[in-house]
């Protein structure tokens, strides 16, 4: 009988001996190792091409950076300015500290002129010289005044505002005293004294007096007005343009719209009275500080 035409492998490695079947493993190993070698250049050259047309390998760790060293020098250089930034702020506060003192001293001029008078500058003078006497009282100095602000906001803002209630109780009381001024009836021998009798009609207007008086006497007489005497002896009568504005004074009647500012008056005057007293004592107060808050160009070291 013929034999079959199938041979299987475990006969083929029957009639094999042990040498050859082991040839053969080491055959197959090394061609597993050849195509494990290809398939790795294979992924190494896929990798250079895919740089070559633009892409880009897997991510990778980015290399870690190293910080930048502190210079020797740095610490030193900050100290300086902190020691050059704390004198010029402590000269400039120095600087300011007589503005604020004076400040204070001549806002409680504000308060007792208008205490005494129910205004600030004298009604006698020109009002373009009270006008530059007014911002006298509110600028101690012609360059620093206008510098507290960086350093005391609210207290400068305050005086600010108190500054304008002073202007607008100058500008009623020149408005009332020009009313006024029209309706006294005096004679040609008194004219002069219009002024006068307009000024003593506001006092008593705004409580700050009785205005005018005329006493006399078996010797003389006495006349006053606005606090201001004159005395005449040895028997003198009263002289016409005296007598004539003491009658224009008592028989003066004043007008709804002329009380009415007088009474506008007397409230914004107790107001400035008590806000330039308050702020008196606050600059001074600032001015005893031993830091400067703010800052502004003369805080700045050179």
């Amino acid at each position: 009988m013929r034999p079959s035409g199938r041979v299987s492998l475990a006969s083929v490695l029957s009639h094999l001996s042990g040498r050859a079947i082991v040839a053969g493993i080491t055959v197959i190993v090394a061609g597993l190792g050849v195509a494990g070698v290809y398939a790795s250049r294979s992924s190494i050259g896929a990798t250079k091409m895919d740089l070559a047309v633009g892409g880009k390998p897997a991510d990778q760790p980015a290399p870690a950076q190293e910080a930048e060293p502190a210079r020797p020098g740095d610490g030193q250089q900050a100290r300086g300015q902190d020691v050059r930034a704390s004198e010029a702020r402590l000269a400039h506060f120095r600087q300011l500290q007589p503005v604020l003192r004076t400040d204070a001293e001549r806002l409680s001029q504000v308060a007792r002129r208008m205490r005494a008078e129910g205004r600030v500058t004298d009604a006698r003078k020109d009002r373009s010289d009270n006008a530059v006497e007014l911002r006298s009282l509110f600028t101690a100095h012609r360059v620093l005044s206008a510098d507290l602000t960086n350093h005391y906001q609210d207290y400068s803002q305050a005086k600010e505002r108190l500054r304008k209630s002073v202007a607008d109780q100058e500008d009623e009381y020149s408005q009332t005293a020009s009313m006024v001024a029209t309706q006294i009836s005096l004679p040609p021998a008194a004219e002069q004294r219009r002024s006068e009798v307009t000024w003593a009609i506001l006092e008593r207007c705004l409580g700050k007096g009785p205005g005018m008086t005329l006493t006399t006497r078996p010797d003389g007489y006495q006349y006053t007005v606005r606090g201001r005497t004159q005395r005449y002896g040895g028997g003198a009568s009263v002289a016409e343009d005296e007598g004539a504005a003491f009658a224009a004074f008592t028989s003066f009647a004043a007008e709804p719209e002329v009380t009415a500012h007088c009474d506008s008056m007397k409230k914004r005057a107790a107001g400035i009275v008590l806000t330039s007293e308050k702020l008196a004592s606050d600059a001074l107060a600032l001015a005893e500080q031993t830091t400067l808050p703010g800052d502004c160009k003369y805080t700045k070291p050179d």
